[in-house]
């Protein structure tokens, strides 16, 4: 079979295809109580021993086929539901870091060991489908950026013949060939073969016929054992000479010769007398004491070797204690520094939050709008508090609808949101993707789906922000394609849910009739931010900001002619205004007119080139 090439997108989805199918043996091991004791001396779910072990594994596989960097970094970081080893592009795998790791990796597969257990127990070979789960994520790791499994296939092999020892019922011929089969398949795929239930019914057939096949084996023994006996006693008869055999008379040739010994034999015997008798007696005893010594010798023997096995037996158990007691050390050690790498992560994300939430504070009026978002911060950390405590909490949508103005910050917002979501482990990269009508709605049948695709790809792991959203759903347009377009979102919102945000933005009234128009959206949109339009003084303070950050200074004169310009417009002038938007069209049109009088002059000092006068600040 000739071997597919895959690309790292399919490569990453079969290792998280396939470690879910390990959580799910976890999870056996959980409900079915094989997991209570482990729970007890680890203190962990077997879930999260599942990550640091994979994780491990995963390390000591880069590091043997050369390279644990780019795309294979990123695969031991995103393929565990959870990432314990704080795995990230930058990571530094200083010695300790690695030393941490390999214990792991040579510790006693618990989970493994708890697996063949439970099929032991339940005649089952879930043992099997986690070995072999196991062997594919390693294989993934090995093909991506176009490598192979053969790179990895001495590691593998080294791993599987370590572990393969709980599978049961397997022969080492058998072991040899799946393992065969494993490195030379064209797919990743699994390669367990089903074990097929035998009925009850079966069972007892089979027993039966192994009792008649054993009674049947040992007549055949006997039968064979009788006939050898029997043809080694002919064997040894036809050695002997006929002549040699003794007759009646006790071999001697005539019957007198063997009675006249007889009679000599006699006379002996009473010729002894008393005396002889006696001897004969304490030989006797003398005979039956040594023989009572030798057992009593080998009773003692027997005792003291009895005693041996046992204290052998008990120093066995003594060193299996030791080794149970050393890798228990080991684990509490790996899971003490793991932990104290958690929470240096974990301050590092909240120092960045309060960054990010700095920024946002920030920003010029909005008030409003920072409360919201510093409390949706709260209720997904209060979140991750309970599901840590393994408490139950309801199911939260991390969508959002901007309604408000154009150029009233959601955008700004929206960018800064994104970022906050992957410091809370909400989104996996933390960008930001902006589209409008014109980049989700196409004008030919079957193209709007198309890029609607294409533009969600790019967003997966941070936030796609529609701008205008109410302009897809259009009820005075027949066969309007924007229909199109918000039935391929909601879908598309339904299979990334887990790493995808979308925030819709428009005007309040027409985003309303928006959200009307499918009922996929109602449910997923339930948090509406409002951002009202910036007061005229909040405008020019948002100018003077634009100055700072562009190295200028407006002065207070200028300052206060600016106010004055944006109190005398008009109504309909505001609506076309764009709050912020337009006021740094203005800020733009000032620049020009300091570049074009500074230009006059021979040599401007640097206090002019750094100031905005008044006579800057016109349209």
């Amino acid at each position: 079979m000739a071997k597919m090439q895959y690309s790292n997108e399919q490569l990453f989805e079969i290792g998280k295809i396939h470690y879910e199918k390990l959580a799910l043996h976890c999870q056996t091991l959980e409900v079915s109580g094989f997991w209570e004791q482990a729970r007890q001396v680890m203190g962990q779910s077997s879930t999260e021993v599942l990550d640091v072990y994979l994780q491990s594994m995963l390390m000591q596989l880069g590091i043997s086929i050369g390279t644990i960097s780019g795309s294979r970094l990123v695969f031991v970081r995103d393929v565990p539901i959870s990432n314990p080893l704080g795995i990230e592009e930058g990571t530094e795998m200083d010695d300790k870091f690695m030393r941490d790791v390999a214990r792991v990796c040579h510790m006693p597969p618990i989970l493994i060991q708890l697996c063949s257990l439970y099929d032991k127990e339940n005649d089952d070979d879930m043992t099997e489908y986690f070995i072999d789960a196991m062997l594919n994520i390693m294989f993934c790791l090995s093909c991506l950026d176009n490598g192979s499994r053969e790179e990895a296939s001495e590691f593998v092999k080294e791993y599987y013949n370590k572990v393969s020892y709980y599978v049961g019922g397997k022969t080492t011929a058998e072991h040899a060939r799946y393992f065969f089969v494993k490195l030379n398949d064209g797919c990743i795929q699994c390669n367990v073969e089903k074990k097929i239930p035998v009925r009850e019914q079966d069972k007892e057939e089979e027993k039966e016929g192994e009792q008649q096949k054993e009674e049947v084996s040992q007549e055949e023994v006997w039968a064979e054992e009788e006939e050898y006996d029997t043809e080694k006693s002919v064997q040894n008869w036809e050695e002997i000479d006929e002549e040699e055999i003794p007759q009646d008379w006790g071999g001697y040739e005539t019957e007198e010769e063997g009675q006249a010994l007889l009679e000599k034999t006699g006379e002996n015997c009473l010729d002894k007398g008393e005396n002889g008798i006696q001897e004969e007696m304490e030989s006797d005893m003398i005979y039956q004491d040594r023989e009572k010594k030798t057992k009593t010798d080998q009773d003692m023997s027997a005792a003291m070797l009895l005693a041996e096995e046992k204290a052998e037996e008990k120093t066995e158990e003594e060193k299996e204690a030791e080794l149970a007691r050393q890798a228990k050390e080991q684990f509490l050690i790996v899971k003490r520094r793991i932990q104290e790498r958690e929470h240096a992560e974990e301050r590092a994300h909240e120092e960045k939050i309060r960054e990010l939430m700095g920024e946002l504070n920030s920003l010029v009026g909005l008030e409003n709008v920072k409360q919201e978002i510093q409390s949706l911060i709260n209720l997904i950390k209060i979140r991750k508090m309970r599901r840590k405590m393994q408490l139950p909490e309801m199911e939260m949508s991390y969508h959002m609808v901007f309604t408000g103005s154009p150029g009233t910050g959601k955008t700004t917002v929206a960018r800064l949101v994104a970022k906050i979501y992957k410091e809370l482990g909400i989104l996996s990269e933390g960008n930001l993707v902006e589209t409008d009508r014109s980049g989700l709605v196409a004008g030919y049948v079957g193209q709007t789906a198309i890029k609607v695709h294409e533009i969600v790809e790019k967003a997966i792991g941070g936030i796609l922000f529609i701008d205008e959203a109410y302009s897809l759903a259009n009820p005075d347009i027949q066969n309007d394609f924007g229909t199109e377009a918000v039935d391929a979102l909601v879908k598309l919102m339904e299979d990334h849910r887990d790493n995808l945000v979308i925030i819709v933005a428009g005007y309040t009234e027409e985003m309303q009739s928006f959200l009307k128009s499918n009922t996929g959206l109602i449910s997923r949109f339930n948090k509406f931010i409002d951002f009202p339009d910036y007061s005229k003084t909040e405008l020019v303070s948002i100018m003077n900001v634009m100055a700072k950050n562009a190295g200028l200074e407006i002065v207070k004169e200028a300052q206060k002619q600016v106010l004055l310009m944006l109190e005398h417009k008009r109504e309909e002038e505001w609506k076309d205004f764009g709050n912020a938007r337009g006021i740094r069209n203005l800020f733009e049109r000032f620049i020009m007119n300091q570049a074009n009088r500074l230009v006059m002059l021979q040599e401007p000092t640097k206090e002019e080139l750094i100031t905005i006068q008044p006579e800057d600040v016109a349209v």
